[in-house]
């Protein structure tokens, strides 16, 4: 009988003194040291990736952006051990991103890992972090010289548990919290590995390994084709940055120890963004434009981890938000590196954790919408997000709004703007995949510039048709509001218009009192509207792709359809073609 003490109940307690991975316990701490440590590599790859300007080095973009998406397929395997053995993957605490330069979580400090640009001596920092392992090193779960180790000991453990204690205990997981590959579309080499018991669990293992080493730890090749050139053997981690650092391609029968005699390919380390290397919010001015660019990067990355959280603990559809919030990190890093910093140098990333924007209201986080190019909206600052419908007369005049739900969201959220994703109202990627125009031509001059004025008894109403939606608040079917204000010396005629303007939500009609504007108090908050677009209140700034921000104003309508001439406002062809969101 169990004593109450788990120490004392063997069904949980294997003790092998040259074991490093000895309980169960043991091996959940370990797969979520496995997490953390596949983590703690992106930031590196990442910055010295954005920090290569455009247009050259394409080889060598190629191989890290390649490195970067397996390291991610990495991560997905190793929550996918944890889950199927119990355990429940962390990625939203402050302590699961490091603090840069860092050395890698838990091996024998040999060498620290810094954010810095592309240059030779990024590069061989990423060798050292995907050295291969020596034939007979031992596996080693704490204080390992390669990762290889590190997964030896975890795979090693494994065997153990499950030839003491069953494989039925030690994968004790719930299958529906596994990743799949029906779950995502991976883009990268290599494949996802769902876990269920010790075969697939040694096949996750195997994938990483393989990949970051190369086959049986003795060739340079991983067992995948290339990404980019899939005609093309792919070679393991360590030496596709080899193949940078030596501006040579590895060709068959090339060895470790020979090296690479492939063809040659140019590397212009003078191509690159001279960021300054490991930067924190804290060295720059507070205030300054780098300080809030910092924020809406560490934000977005924040939440990014967020996501993957949600989406490694059951919530399996949070993984289509990744693809696009990565774009969104791309272009924010980029913008980072190239703002001034002092000494010559530039801004970068410094992938700093950031609270949720919820528990951030006291520090004023501002909400904003920004416009990416032939891309999503992307919405910053945690604005609520609900859907409402229109309430029809039963001879289908629009009377009012109704909410008809609160969306959940996150701190920044990606919404559709192509009309074509399948996750609905977010963003999936799917404009990339289809090649969306979304070239914005709305004008950003004041609305009171090009608005035409109707002069009535105590009420001026405005018109500004270049905004309209054809939402149709603007008549019944007796009248339009043009009409009515012809017979506003009647209280009663004039408070309809009233009623009528401020549904209207695009802002196209307005009215003012005595020569004062009035406007519907209404709350910062975007709103789906069913079939239609979104309805943005509250005076919530839209910046567009250029940078230019489109005029401040309490109703806004976007286009959610893709189709607008006069994006990203709304221009009502979502009711012609028609759109509908399924």
């Amino acid at each position: 009988m169990p004593t109450g003490n788990r120490y004392d109940d063997f069904s949980f307690f294997v003790w092998d003194p040259f074991m490093p991975v000895n309980t169960l316990d043991d091996l959940r701490e370990h797969l979520q040291w496995a997490i953390e440590l596949e983590h703690s590599t992106l930031p590196p790859y990442l910055c010295a990736l954005y920090s290569i300007k455009p247009g050259t080095n394409q080889p060598a973009v190629n191989a890290i952006t390649s490195v970067f998406i397996e390291e991610m397929l990495h991560m997905t395997l190793a929550a996918n051990l944890l889950n199927a053995v119990g355990g429940a993957p962390a990625l939203e605490k402050p302590e699961f991103i490091a603090r840069y330069p860092t050395y890698l979580p838990h091996s024998d400090k040999a060498f620290l890992v810094p954010l810095m640009p592309f240059s030779p001596a990024a590069i061989e920092t990423f060798m050292k972090i995907e050295r291969p392992e020596d034939r007979e090193a031992q596996p080693e779960a704490e204080s390992y010289e390669t990762i290889g180790q590190f997964y030896q000991a975890i795979e090693e453990g494994l065997k153990l548990l499950c030839e003491t204690l069953g494989e039925k205990q030690v994968f004790s997981g719930d299958p529906s919290r596994q990743i799949t590959p029906d779950s995502f579309e991976y883009s990268g080499s290599g494949r996802i590995v769902a876990v269920f018991d010790l075969a697939s669990a040694l096949a996750a293992i195997d994938e990483i390994e393989e990949q970051g080493e190369g086959l049986k730890h003795a060739e340079v090749w991983d067992g995948d084709r290339e990404m980019f050139h899939p005609e093309r053997d792919e070679v393991a981690h360590y030496f596709r940055f080899e193949e940078i650092l030596k501006g040579r391609s590895y060709q068959r029968g090339d060895t470790p120890v020979s090296g690479p005699s492939g063809p040659a390919f140019e590397v212009d380390w003078s191509a690159v963004y001279p960021m300054r290397p490991n930067p924190r919010s804290q060295d720059f001015h507070g205030g300054s434009a780098i300080v809030a660019k910092l924020g809406e990067f560490n934000l977005a990355y924040s939440d990014l981890l967020r996501d993957l959280h949600r989406a490694f603990n059951g919530e399996r559809d949070r993984l289509f938000r990744t693809i696009p919030a990565m774009l969104q990190l791309k272009q924010l890093a980029r913008e980072l590196m190239q703002m001034p910093a002092d000494g010559g140098l530039t801004a970068g990333p410094s992938f700093e954790y950031m609270p949720p924007v919820t528990q951030m209201r006291a520090a004023n986080a501002a909400f904003s919408i920004k416009v990416l190019e032939n891309g999503p909206y992307v919405v910053i600052g945690g604005v609520p997000l609900n859907r409402k419908s229109v309430v029809f007369s039963e001879l289908h005049e629009p009377l009012t709004w109704r909410k008809d739900a609160t969306l959940e969201s996150d701190g920044t959220y990606r919404l559709c703007r192509c009309g074509q994703s399948s996750h609905k109202p977010f963003c999936d990627n799917t404009h990339a995949r289809v090649g969306f125009d979304g070239t914005e031509t709305a004008p950003t001059t004041p609305s009171v510039a090009r608005a035409r004025r109707f002069v009535g008894t105590g009420i001026t109403m405005t018109d500004d048709s270049i905004l309209c939606m054809h939402g149709g608040f603007c008549g019944n079917h007796v009248e339009k509001v043009w009409q009515m204000m012809e017979h506003t010396d009647d209280s009663r005629v004039r408070f309809t218009v009233m009623q009528m303007v401020e549904r209207c939500p695009s802002g196209k009609l307005g009215y003012e009192i005595d020569g004062v504007p009035i406007e519907p108090d209404l709350p910062e908050a975007i709103s789906v509207t069913k079939d239609g677009p979104y309805w943005v209140t509250g005076g919530i700034p839209v910046t567009m792709s250029n940078g230019q921000t489109l005029e401040v104003r309490n109703r806004v309508t976007l286009c959610r359809c893709g189709q607008s001439k006069n994006k990203p406002l709304c221009d009502g062809t979502h009711a012609e073609i028609p759109f509908n969101e399924g």
